[in-house]
């Protein structure tokens, strides 16, 4: 191409300059040059802190300071690296641990999705109802925030209406309110406009 140079790397650059711009300056070992390091595990533990260049994109393990460590202070971080950290993770202070509840059963509609919707039934309390915060929210205009309670307990499951405004019916027949029903296999539940089918997971 008219006006430009070819470095030995393959770099074009103007012929006017008196080195390629593109390759890094300074007496580098080619085989240490611009190299992707891994820091933490992965090469042995043959890299040091002090043979770190700012020009190398680093990799720690999961054993590298996860930003906890106080003796690492922002201001040391080279803003010109490439820093992907480990896989390790820490709780966050004050934060609580996330339980998992067992599977015990569904529910499962068609009257609000053409092709049907299941909700999953967990060991201890299931609330069905209207706000997000339920474990069954159900879009239904008639139903409430918190409408009805399902308890599974020692694979025993519980049926209660919660005051709910339009009522909660077992099987066709309507719940008096905060009382506990027995949940069967099978079992009809009716809140609002929405038909649940009840099965259990065993």
């Amino acid at each position: 191409m008219k006006g430009f140079t070819q470095c030995e790397k393959g770099h074009f650059f103007n012929d006017n300059l008196s080195e390629c711009p593109y390759c890094p300056k300074g007496q580098a070992e080619s085989d240490n040059e611009a190299k992707t390091e891994f820091i933490g595990g992965s090469d042995g533990g043959n890299s040091t802190e002090t043979d770190v260049s700012t020009e190398k994109t680093q990799i720690f393990g999961g054993n590298q300071n996860d930003g906890n460590d106080p003796t690492v202070k922002i201001n040391d971080l080279d803003t010109t690296k490439t820093i992907i950290g480990g896989t390790t993770t820490t709780a966050q202070p004050g934060s609580k641990p996330t339980s998992r509840r067992k599977l015990k059963g569904w529910l499962v509609t068609f009257d609000n999705e053409e092709f049907g919707m299941d909700y999953k039934i967990v060991e201890g309390r299931n609330i069905i109802g209207k706000k997000a915060s339920c474990e069954i929210t159900v879009q239904d205009g008639e139903v409430t925030g918190s409408h009805a309670l399902i308890l599974c307990r020692k694979d025993k499951f519980i049926l209660s209406d919660e005051m709910s405004t339009n009522g909660t019916l077992l099987n066709g027949d309507e719940l008096t309110p905060r009382e506990t029903y027995d949940l069967n296999d099978g079992d009809s539940i009716r809140v609002g406009s929405t038909t649940l089918l009840f099965k259990t997971a065993f």
